[in-house]
């Protein structure tokens, strides 16, 4: 088992090494795309939690308390 971890601390230390600061622009371009998603799930999320409300109050198991 741990010449698996070995394997797998010297495998992450590799990609580390050939990682590289972002540019500005890349930077700015991939907090965009990170925001845009973290918006996105968070309209799913909620148009889920209130479809799922309204279900539950049509069926009369929930009520608003």
């Amino acid at each position: 088992m741990s010449k698996v971890l070995k394997e797998a601390f010297k495998n992450m230390t590799k990609v580390l090494e050939l990682a590289e600061k972002p540019e500005g622009d890349e930077f700015k371009q991939m907090m965009k795309m990170t925001l845009i998603g973290f918006v996105i799930v968070g309209i799913i999320a909620f148009a889920i939690a209130t479809g799922l409300y309204y279900l539950m109050s049509f069926l009369g198991i929930a009520t608003l308390s």
